[in-house]
């Protein structure tokens, strides 16, 4: 592993001091020794960032003068993390040792036992001789930050739970004398309708209020989520990000709190050192104009694309991925292609796409294209596989059958065996009595046909009519052809 650099000399706003106000850092869910696995060899870069981004945030504490750092759960990625990481991170925490930092079990990393991370020997060797300023809080409790602050705590012992973690807080806080600011903390999924699940460790709305609470540190899901219970409770996320769909993650909360009984003072800071950003590559853009292949930057064009000049789809991704280009080294990238393309294209599309994303720090192709085939690729496939090119003629006329969209391949394609335009072939999902080879005595209806009569078309196939969706048929056809492909490879 190389080596991490902790920065001490960030630029920051000015923390006033102020009598009596207590500061503090609220991060969570790092997930620290996250596998990455996707990304094959680089996802030791990835894993190595957030200790970097742990560095960040905790230098960040140091520059506001923050009276705590608070870790409301999943510090780690799982309880089977090695020994070498755990010390990786210890000797993070000791490059800060004013900083006092509470570090609370989650759902990802709970203090289930013997065997949990919790137990290791580095964590029990945590004596205050050797390292006061970590305290990994085991049990339900109550800790005092000072003469003016408490902070209480109710961390996990399983992954999963219906029971609302933070009731523990409701009679423990009860006991603290009312001038005293309460600060809250634990870990799980806030009971918003429809957006969490029952066995999530469900957190009420109104948590923070209930437990007569000041602040509540809470942490699981990974996008920042502030303003809930009158602005006092705060999900802040992943400090890094960990996913694509993370579109407000990289940040963890600095807190203020003047006195008992006010509104705390939220600000959301950035920490993150790697950016996951998507592009798409649309095959469905038209041949470019002169003015937008102009515009494609040189270094942007790998040396394995052909001499001529690129197609619309090309230029405009071109001109996009440019724009990402300077941050290349802390990027992680998807390029998710779409539009329909033939299987030649799409491969000779992936190779300059591969050479194209190759100054990243890691990256990601995702096919979410359908099937186009060029009348000499139809040809082809007639001759050597008629059964396929069948099925594919009719799951076309199926779709217009069910859905009323046209879609037909670059040509109709012809019968190629007489029988199967004679004989009623169930092998075939019962389409064969709406294939391009029909006798003229059926033809295709020029309006949708209606919802009973798709449903009796479907019946004899036991088809379910909402099954058949215009994504249903995308992926069926890219499974039949990638079939096709892997058997004739």
């Amino acid at each position: 592993m190389s080596e991490i650099h902790c920065q001490p000399n960030l630029i920051c706003a000015d923390s006033e001091e102020i009598s009596g106000m207590y500061r503090f850092i609220h991060s969570a869910d790092w997930q620290l020794g996250a596998r990455f696995s996707q990304f094959g060899a680089r996802a030791e870069a990835l894993r190595h960032a957030r200790l970097n981004t742990l560095c960040r945030t905790l230098s960040l504490a140091r520059q506001h003068a923050a009276d705590a750092v608070l870790i409301a759960g999943d510090l780690f990625e799982d309880n089977q993390i090695s020994d070498s990481l755990v010390l990786s991170v210890i000797d993070v925490f000791r490059e800060f040792p004013e900083l006092p930092i509470y570090i609370l079990p989650g759902n990802h990393d709970p203090h289930t036992g013997p065997d949990c991370v919790w137990q290791r020997k580095a964590f029990l060797a945590l004596a205050p001789a050797a390292l006061g300023n970590v305290h990994v809080i085991r049990e339900a409790g109550v800790i005092s930050l000072g003469p003016d602050a408490c902070l209480i705590a109710s961390p996990l012992h399983q992954k999963r739970s219906t029971n609302d973690p933070s009731l523990k807080l409701v009679d423990l806080a009860a006991t603290l004398p009312a001038d005293t600011i309460k600060i809250g903390m634990t870990h799980g999924s806030l009971a918003i309708e429809s957006k969490h699940k029952p066995d999530d460790f469900p957190i009420a709305l109104n948590a923070a209020t209930r437990a007569g609470l000041d602040y509540l540190a809470i942490g699981h899901w990974h996008n920042w989520l502030a303003d809930i219970d009158g602005g006092r409770i705060v999900m802040p996320g992943t400090p890094e990000p960990d996913r694509f769909s993370n579109d407000d993650s990289g940040n963890v909360a600095l807190v203020e709190i003047a006195s008992s009984g006010q509104l705390p003072r939220v600000q959301k800071l950035h920490v993150a050192t790697l950016a996951w950003r998507e592009l798409e590559y649309d095959f469905s853009l038209a041949a470019a104009t002169p003015d937008v292949v102009a515009s494609v930057p040189a270094a942007v064009t790998p040396d394995a694309a052909p001499a001529a000049k690129p197609d619309a789809a090309r230029a405009t991704f071109s001109a996009s991925l440019s724009t990402l280009s300077p941050q290349a080294a802390t990027t992680i990238l998807r390029i998710v292609m779409k539009g329909a393309a033939s299987p030649s294209t799409l491969a000779e599309t992936r190779v300059w796409l591969e050479t194209a994303c190759s100054p990243f720090l890691a990256s990601q192709i995702v096919d979410a294209t359908t099937l186009s085939l060029t009348a000499a690729e139809i040809s082809d496939l007639q001759s050597r596989h008629p059964i396929l090119a069948q099925v594919l003629a009719d799951i076309d006329r199926l779709e217009t059958l069910a859905t009323g969209a046209a879609v037909p391949l670059a040509q109709p394609l012809q019968p190629t065996t007489p029988a199967l335009a004679q004989q009623p072939d169930q092998t075939f999902v019962s389409a064969v009595a709406v294939s391009p080879s029909v006798p003229p005595s059926l033809p295709l209806p020029a309006q949708p046909l209606s919802l009973t009569e798709v449903q009796n078309i479907l019946s004899a196939s036991k088809i379910e009519l909402a099954q058949l969706t215009p994504a249903f048929f995308a992926r069926l056809r890219q499974t039949l052809f990638q079939n096709l492909q892997d058997v004739t490879r």
